[in-house]
């Protein structure tokens, strides 16, 4: 038997991530995804990211704002 998801306010889904990620990555993610949907980046920045960096640990916010900050600034 599967448990209901949590809802929040009006009945909205609850993830656990909702309350890991700061509104500005979000921002910053969304804003990425954007490019990606227009042609304007590629996603293999994720991955030629990942395969330069092989991180380890789990990075807090303001290291991991700064990873979509630092793919995006080409792009402004």
């Amino acid at each position: 038997m599967t448990k209901p998801s949590p809802t929040g306010p009006g009945g909205s889904r609850l993830s656990g991530a909702a309350t890991s990620y700061t509104q500005r990555e979000v921002d910053l993610s969304l804003g990425l995804l954007s490019h990606f949907v227009r042609g304007s980046a590629s996603p293999a920045l994720l991955t030629q990211w990942w395969q330069d960096n092989q991180p380890s640990d789990v990075r807090h916010s303001h290291e991991r704002e700064a990873v979509p900050e630092d793919w995006m600034s080409p792009l402004m």
